[in-house]
């Protein structure tokens, strides 16, 4: 199988310059110059420079991933507008960093979450990921941390961590993913049963209502009012990030009560708890079912061999095959009866009567269909 690597990046926040554009078209001859996105698909080569380096000067998002089980989702932030101190918390203990990390650029604070699957990935392409996972960057301006603290809960998933680690503040909203969030989980192969776990210990999130609003805006002095919207009438970005962080300051909002934190060895032994009983579960689901389908199949019992007899007289080899399949059902309900004896018998006697039939007896044999 021949290598796969997808690098996408996007411009949000502002279109590059042609000059801009045309930097990055000399990287590969296989990109047209664009000012919101350049994509770069390899097979049996490789990026020509540092796709970080590249997203630090001239992107807000890249993606990359690879056949053999790397991803990665790199979202690039004006630093003066994200609160690097809450964003930071999940990228602890340390070795977290390995996954989930943030650096300063310059003006820029740059989110990076790869993983990398050392048993190698299934096929699957690059297009539509980033698009369906952009919207992430605002909601980790707007406060939203959920996309982070899956990203560190995946670290669980490959790294050893102390049991005694503390999970980082839990966001509100976990038990209700956003269809961008799914995306990010299954972009990331993210546990499910671990992810139910975490959302234990999540709130619902909460929306801000226009009353809050007119009374935290009317609170605002008149020129600050207006300088706002002179800020919005020439188009800055982000500008909403600022504008509902200085209301929060004039008209602050009474912060939920923290929940206890739970440790890396408590998450991780409900996740297994719960494995453990969606396994029973699902086992007692299938018992259940096989059960239904021998008492329906005990019905008609009789009507089966006499179809066992008639694929065998067709002398090919789908009838053979499915002669085998029918046959296999009836010792599973022989044995189910205790009949297993009386099963073995009319076996034998088709072994007698088709003893010729070596295409049979070799399907027969190899199902475990032995005569005794």
């Amino acid at each position: 199988m021949s290598e796969y690597q997808y690098y996408e990046f996007q411009a949000i926040d502002r279109p590059l310059t042609e000059e801009e554009q045309q930097a990055v078209a000399r990287l590969s001859s296989r990109v047209d110059p664009h000012p919101r996105r350049a994509v770069f698909v390899y097979n049996w080569s490789d990026f020509p420079g540092d796709a970080g380096e590249i997203l630090a000067r001239y992107y807000d998002a890249m993606l990359y991933m690879a056949n053999w089980g790397s991803r990665q989702l790199m979202f690039r932030f004006p630093k003066s507008i994200l609160d690097l101190e809450r964003v930071q918390a999940y990228c602890r203990p340390p070795i977290v960093e390995d996954y989930v990390s943030l650096s300063t650029v310059g003006e820029y604070a740059i989110l990076d979450i790869q993983f990398h699957d050392e048993e190698g990935g299934y096929w699957i392409e690059g297009e539509g990921w980033l698009p369906a996972m952009i919207g992430l960057r605002d909601d980790i301006l707007q406060g939203d941390y959920r996309a982070l603290y899956l990203a560190w809960l995946k670290t669980l998933e490959i790294e050893d961590l102390l049991d005694s680690v503390s999970e980082p503040p839990v966001p509100p909203g976990l038990n209700k993913l956003s269809p961008a969030l799914r995306t990010f989980v299954d972009f990331f192969e993210i546990d499910e049963l671990l992810i139910q776990v975490a959302a234990e210990s999540s709130g619902d999130r909460k929306t801000t209502s226009e009353g809050w609003l007119r009374q935290a805006i009317s609170r605002l002095p008149a020129e600050e009012r207006d300088t706002f919207l002179l800020r919005l009438a020439q188009g800055e970005a982000h500008l909403s990030v600022e504008l509902n962080r200085r209301l929060r300051q004039v008209s602050p909002v009474p912060e939920p009560e923290p929940r206890p934190r739970r440790t890396v060895g408590q998450l991780l032994r409900e996740a297994e708890e719960r494995r453990e009983r969606e396994r029973r579960r699902r086992a007692e689901e299938a018992e259940a079912r096989r059960v239904r389908e021998l008492e329906a199949l005990a019905k008609r019992e009789a009507q089966t061999w006499d179809e066992v007899d008639a694929l065998i007289q067709q002398t090919q080899g789908k009838a053979y095959d499915e002669a085998v399949r029918l046959l296999l059902k009836l010792r599973e309900l022989a044995r189910y009866q205790g009949q297993e004896a009386t099963f073995q018998q009319r076996l034998n006697r088709i072994y007698e009567q088709y003893h010729r039939r070596s295409a049979l007896l070799r399907r027969l044999q190899k199902a475990g269909l032995y005569q005794t």
